[in-house]
């Protein structure tokens, strides 16, 4: 039996992606050995995140108003590549392998009924995005090759699918190079250049 505070903490951390009960125990018996000193830096690190924002344009996670990306008039404009979170668009632009504007949904769907729901990602923001952008031509889905991901590639193709035949956009995935079960963010630039070079 864990004392309240380290209980309360172990609660915290298990709501975090990909952390189970004996990691976010670690967790917690960690911060409680920890100085007075290292736990305030982390208070005010979690504190300062208030100050934290989406860009209005991509959505990825930031601390001021519209993020270096979408400010670049470098950038591509005809290409806009659609991602779940803000790790897998640091892993595009680590690889380095494509300068197009990219869009965070902020999650996927699955045909469970589990987690996200339309109602709580960005697709409504992100077809009126696409619907008004005169100058996309492609729409990349960059999304996690497991059953969600994949699951909601099929729903974005769905909804854009009107603009596909009065635009004529492009809407493709990412081809080989990129096996079933794998996640963005852990891909390396060759795998991901692959899998650019290979969309269909």
């Amino acid at each position: 039996m864990h004392s309240p505070p380290i209980e309360k903490l172990i609660r915290i951390f298990k709501r975090f992606p990909g952390i189970g009960e004996r990691q976010a125990a670690r967790f917690a018996y960690h911060l409680a050995l920890e100085d007075r000193a290292a736990r305030a830096d982390l208070a005010q690190a979690i504190t300062a995140l208030d100050a934290v924002r989406s860009c209005p344009e991509c959505f990825r996670t930031l601390g001021g108003d519209i993020c270096a990306l979408c400010a670049d008039p470098g950038r591509d404009h005809s290409t806009i590549v659609v991602l779940e979170n803000d790790t897998d668009l640091d892993a595009f632009e680590r690889a380095g392998v494509i300068n197009a504007r990219y869009f965070v949904l902020g999650g996927t769907l699955s045909e469970f009924g589990e987690g996200a729901n339309t109602g709580q990602l960005r697709f409504r923001v992100f077809y009126e995005r696409i619907k008004t952008a005169a100058a996309v031509r492609e729409v990349i889905i960059a999304l996690d090759a497991t059953p969600e991901g994949n699951f909601t590639a099929r729903y974005i193709e769905k909804i854009l699918e009107p603009l596909q035949k009065t635009r004529s956009i492009k809407i493709v995935r990412l081809g080989r190079g990129i096996s079933t079960g794998a996640e963005i963010e852990y891909l390396n630039r060759d795998t991901l250049k692959d899998a650019l070079d290979n969309r269909r």
